[in-house]
């Protein structure tokens, strides 16, 4: 009686062929950095991502691509011997920006799994100055009363002066209230009429110890009843 192997054997050279491509994978020590900074204090923010071969072959990376051209990407060499160990180094630049800022690093290898690795910088810009709200709004015909403004700075870049100066002079009147030494004021701002549609904006020039100078603008509008500050 003959018995027929080659199921099994075609099964022997299917995995060995699986464990082959399966093998070179590279694993990250850390794929995601978190980071926070004041805006316009740094100029560039690093984050370094280690990874180690683990496979039992050599790993070449081909490609390295940022999200943004706000963020470089860069590693020392790229070809990774098994039990090798690398990093990337990200440098995120800031600029002007505010807020949360995630910025994706994506790597691509000569191994023959297609899926690229892909690791996250994450930075939480501070503003060092808020202002809550921007927008002020009034209707036509409706009674003088103030609108509040909240002034924050944070702790370690103490407000030294505040000085509020509309762009059209006599349209709107403001003044302002300490509520916490340097760190928080309360603006108010009422127009001068509501007789008629008004737009402009209030200049709130803000002084501090050792950085720039800053100029909040606050919108204001006197609108007609039905029609928003967006509309013509």
């Amino acid at each position: 009686m003959r018995i027929r192997t080659y199921p099994v054997v075609l099964l022997v050279l299917f995995s060995s062929l699986f464990v082959r491509l399966d093998a070179g994978t590279l694993a990250w020590k850390i794929e995601k950095i978190s980071k926070e900074v004041i805006e316009n204090q740094q100029s560039e923010v690093k984050a370094v991502f280690p990874f180690t071969n683990t496979g039992s072959h050599p790993v070449t990376i081909t490609n390295v691509h940022t999200s943004c051209g706000c963020t470089t990407a860069g590693l020392d060499k790229r070809t990774y011997a098994p039990g090798e160990s690398g990093e990337i180094t990200a440098v995120f630049h800031p600029a002007d920006r505010t807020g949360l800022q995630e910025k994706y690093i994506t790597i691509t290898t000569d191994e023959p799994n297609p899926q690229p690795y892909q690791v996250l910088l994450e930075v939480n810009i501070k503003e060092y100055l808020t202002a809550v709200p921007r927008l002020l709004t009034w209707k036509v015909g409706e009674t003088l009363s103030e609108r509040m403004v909240v002034l924050s700075a944070l702790p370690s870049q103490p407000i030294t002066e505040i000085k509020p100066q509309d762009e059209e002079a006599g349209t709107f009147t403001t003044r302002i209230e300490t509520v916490e030494k340097g760190q928080k004021y309360n603006v108010y701002v009422k127009p001068v009429s509501t007789a008629g549609r008004v737009s402009t904006a209030v200049d709130v020039q803000v002084k501090f110890t050792s950085i720039p100078d800053r100029t909040i603008k606050l919108y204001t509008f006197v609108n007609p009843p039905g029609v928003s500050q967006t509309d013509d």
